[in-house]
């Protein structure tokens, strides 16, 4: 006996000096950590993130790019002026022949060997068989088809900080349950031992207080470093050094705004229409049919205005100043069919894309009726487990009143202590859900955005 009692004192001993060492030092880091810095918004989160995102920056790089290209295909359309020198040197300077005249002469064409010549021409694309109209609209839908991917992974983002945010209120809530249940075990181990020494219970109700406290105390352990996880997701995500302090504002507030209050059918019609990655789709499929159109236009006859001045230096023309105007015409007659195949092909592609443009809407169909089955269940769940908190609070209560009269037992107060941490645990999730499922539901419905904070 003497040995079993020295097992459970060395428990509860070992695990409150243990406890309370790693507990004191963290929560002195975390207060001056919170002190310093102060809690974050979900907002100040959002931002942070979209500042530092590297796929972000590198979307926006692409869709500035895509613009540059748009310009540069409607630039093709303008008049292009150019200008040109050259200075030529003859090895045989040519000449008039008038032998056929029967003029023993040669006149030079030039004086000399070496001749200057300085030309400025304008040349204007008249018509092109719809090419250049065709390479501005496949130009246009490109760029719409990058500024939809970013915006796509723009709300991606949002999320996953969203995720990680509710992550660490997660953690830390889970952390101060599972501290509030191994500082309820050990005033019950302490008030075990009591009774234990005056005879009032045996020493097995004493070992067996002791070992849930060390198991709650374990579980403490667990949930600390459920908690430093957390906070590195949460700075990994927001591009942070993964050490460096996290202190979050929590969520009281709904989430999602205007964008989720709408019933079902409404949120699925908006999805369908706004949700960028159907857009992306779209547009990818707007840019092939447009290439499409300008590989049929290269059968088409080209037609091209161009005038300009020229100076020619010489000694035997009448005159060194030339202007010229001509009016040009390119007919591609044969090509082997090269623009033929290209244009189908690329009318397979467009195809092929708004296929799976179709099929994409069905699954953000099913997304948001997901999201809309998760909110609707975490929002019931919340009603539940607050119920289920005060019930678990008084039978803990009840149960404690009728083990110290002698009238129940240690099994009944520790089961109770577990369904109190089981029902508190379960409400911190319902009500963790709620928030992360509003959000979930605003990106489903392609409307997560900085305005879903308020």
């Amino acid at each position: 006996m003497t040995s079993l009692q020295t097992l459970g004192d060395c428990l509860l001993r070992c695990s409150s000096g243990f406890r309370a060492g790693v507990r004191r030092i963290p929560a002195a880091v975390l207060a001056l950590a919170a002190t310093a810095a102060g809690a974050e918004t979900l907002d100040e989160a959002w931002r942070a993130a979209l500042a530092a995102d590297a796929r972000l920056a590198a979307a926006e790089t692409r869709t500035a790019a895509s613009e540059a290209a748009l310009l540069a295909a409607r630039a093709e359309r303008s008049p292009n002026v150019t200008a040109s020198t050259a200075t030529t040197r003859w090895r045989d300077t040519p000449a008039f022949d008038f032998g056929g005249a029967g003029l023993p002469v040669a006149l030079p064409l030039f004086g000399g060997k070496t001749v200057n010549v300085a030309t400025a021409e304008v040349s204007l694309p008249l018509y092109t068989g719809g090419a250049l109209a065709a390479d501005v609209t496949a130009a246009a839908a490109a760029r719409d088809r990058e500024m939809r991917l970013a915006d796509a992974l723009r709300q991606d983002v949002l999320l996953g900080v969203a995720d990680a945010y509710v992550g660490v209120l997660r953690a830390a809530s889970a952390l101060d349950v599972a501290r509030s249940l191994s500082a309820s075990l050990a005033s019950h181990a302490r008030d075990v031992e009591d009774m234990r020494r005056t005879g009032q219970v045996p020493t097995n109700d004493y070992l067996a207080a002791a070992v849930s406290l060390a198991d709650a105390r374990q579980r403490e352990l667990t949930a600390e470093s459920a908690l430093d996880v957390a906070r590195a997701l949460y700075n990994r995500r927001l591009g942070r050094p993964f050490e460096s302090p996290v202190a979050v504002e929590p969520l009281a507030e709904p989430l999602g705004g205007a964008a989720i209050a709408a019933p079902l059918p409404d949120l699925v019609a908006a999805a369908r229409a706004s949700r960028p990655e159907l857009e992306e789709l779209a547009a990818a499929a707007d840019a092939l049919d447009a290439r499409a159109a300008a590989a049929r236009a290269a059968r088409r006859p080209q037609l091209a205005l161009s005038g300009g001045y020229a100076h020619l230096e010489n000694d035997f023309l009448s005159r060194e100043d030339f202007w010229f105007a001509s009016l040009g015409v390119r007919v591609n007659v044969f090509d082997g069919g090269r623009s033929r195949h290209a244009s189908a092909a690329l009318e397979r592609q467009a195809a092929a894309t708004e296929s799976e443009r179709r099929d994409r809407g069905a699954e953000i169909e099913l997304e948001v009726r997901r999201a809309f089955a998760e909110l609707t269940t975490a929002r019931q769940r919340v009603g539940v487990a607050a119920g289920a908190v005060q019930q678990a609070e008084e039978n803990l209560r009840v149960v404690r009143d009728r083990y110290r009269n002698g009238e129940g037992t240690n099994t009944e107060v520790l089961d109770a202590e577990a369904l109190r941490a089981l029902s508190a645990g379960n409400f911190d999730t319902a009500r963790y859900d709620v928030r992360l499922a509003e959000l979930k539901l605003a990106r489903a419905v392609g409307a997560l955005r900085l305005e879903s904070y308020r």
